[in-house]
């Protein structure tokens, strides 16, 4: 199956960014002010990666590490061209085990897709992903949390929210309600 849509059609053209050399905390604050999960990082006019909500969690809070933007943030930037479809986008996202993608033309960035994004557009792109990674691949379960969106043992939900309990790869909804 052919998903047409292409990224500039379901991206969002309005970047949020921050410089390399801002504060962690400051980092937050625009999040929330903006209720994002991300962030593109500049530095000398030029994009030099990717602060995510995660990376501050698992990164800043939970380890203690940093204090401005460049200690913590994705220094790997993977990006996708605007015309490319949103199919090749969730591929790219897979692969990379990112949630996130800056939209570049040439060295300009044109907007941000996400996975997200990608599921209101295209809910079964997400199932139909899974199970070729499934059969082609060992497993998504080896990819490290906040990667590919997965699905819950329990409930049969896809979501990027899945982690192991008492052997069991389920959501933090069924986690919550006790359905292990």
């Amino acid at each position: 199956m052919k998903f047409k849509a292409l990224v500039k059609e379901v991206m969002k053209p309005d970047v949020i960014t921050i410089d390399i050399e801002d504060s962690i905390k400051n980092a937050a604050r625009l999040m929330k002010k903006n209720r994002i999960g991300s962030l593109v990082v500049i530095g000398s006019k030029k994009i030099k990666g990717i602060l995510t909500a995660e990376d501050i969690v698992y990164k800043h809070i939970s380890e203690g590490t940093g204090t401005k933007v460049n200690e913590i943030m994705s220094h790997k930037l993977v990006v996708i061209d605007p015309e490319k479809s949103i199919e090749e986008a969730s591929m790219i996202m897979v692969e990379n085990h990112v949630k996130k993608l800056p939209v570049m033309e040439g060295d300009k960035i044109v907007g941000i897709i996400t996975a997200s994004d990608i599921i209101k557009i295209e809910p079964v792109l997400y199932d139909t992903l899974l199970e070729r990674l499934r059969i082609g691949n060992k497993s998504l379960k080896s990819a490290p949390r906040g990667g590919p969106i997965e699905e819950c043992e329990s409930c049969g939900n896809a979501g990027d929210d899945i982690h192991q309990v008492n052997g069991e790869w389920v959501c933090s909804e069924c986690e919550e309600a006790g359905t292990l």
